[in-house]
């Protein structure tokens, strides 16, 4: 028979104030002067725009970094600016990147792609200097968990707003948020190279992706309990070979315990920093 689970129901107006109350709340703890955000004209990063500009009443940088043009692109990315009221900057990296594709003679499809979310992350960085600007990450948890990112460039942000939320719930936080609906009904992608779609790449539909991950994850069914409800055992391993391959790319820098107090695992700053503070 076919699958008889779904997900949850999720409640995008709430979702929405949680969002917001953490991303004002971080940014005030850094001490910085707004956000910036990287927009690909995709979904993610139009919603977590759209959530920032809220939270920190419009006080958000929004930075366009096309490679070549890809058309649809840039008419999303500016219908979403235009919806904010925000200005973007564009900063081109064709010839950034053409430059170091010429020298190192890369013609691999993966690792040119690579690069160029690397080359993003570097404007990213530079404009977050420039304006005292906490970077904002546009990772969701279904990509989070099939490491359907590029290692240290999706992660490399001060926080994750909408990485504990799947891409379907995504979804429909973004039509809740009135998110421009070119943007919402265009296939996702991460427009490494021509004509690229997440789902063909991934050989899954993003809905039963999440459901898949959903009940393995969050409910913690075994392969067998997830056969039983319908689901083929064959994309159940699948999902879970991705999830497997990248752990790595999940966890923070692991660092070699040589002492009694080590940064990440038994010293945790904001906490300790504060109880400095209350002894003073």
């Amino acid at each position: 028979g076919g699958v008889v689970l779904s997900l949850p129901g999720f409640d995008p107006a709430f979702a929405s104030k949680v969002i917001q109350q953490f991303i004002s709340e971080e940014v005030r703890k850094s001490g910085l002067n707004g956000a910036v955000i990287s927009l690909s004209g995709g979904l993610d990063s139009s919603v977590v725009a759209k959530l920032a500009y809220e939270a920190l009443h419009g006080n958000i940088r929004l930075l366009y970094m096309p490679y070549r043009t890809i058309q649809t692109s840039e008419r999303d990315v500016q219908a979403l600016a235009e919806q904010l009221h925000v200005p973007v900057e564009t900063y081109p990296i064709t010839e950034w990147a053409a430059l170091f594709f010429r020298e190192r003679q890369l013609e691999d499809r993966m690792r040119r792609g690579n690069v160029l979310a690397r080359l993003r992350m570097v404007a990213l960085f530079d404009v977050s200097a420039r304006d005292k600007a906490l970077v904002i990450g546009s990772s969701n948890k279904t990509e989070i968990l099939v490491g359907y990112s590029t290692w240290y460039v999706d992660s490399a942000c001060a926080i994750l707003p909408i990485g504990d939320l799947y891409k379907t719930q995504v979804r429909c936080l973004a039509e809740y948020l009135n998110i421009p609906e070119s943007i919402r009904n265009k296939p996702p992608s991460a427009e490494l190279w021509e004509n690229q779609t997440d789902e063909a790449e991934l050989g899954v539909t993003y809905d039963d992706l999440d459901r898949i991950l959903y009940y393995l994850v969050d409910e913690q069914y075994t392969i067998t309990q997830m056969m039983e409800k319908g689901f083929s055992e064959e994309i159940v391993r699948k999902v879970q070979r991705k999830m497997q391959a990248s752990y790595y790319k999940q966890r923070t820098p692991i660092i070699c315990k040589c002492s009694n107090r080590t940064v990440g695992l038994d010293y945790r700053y904001s906490k300790d920093a504060q109880n400095c503070e209350e002894e003073e």
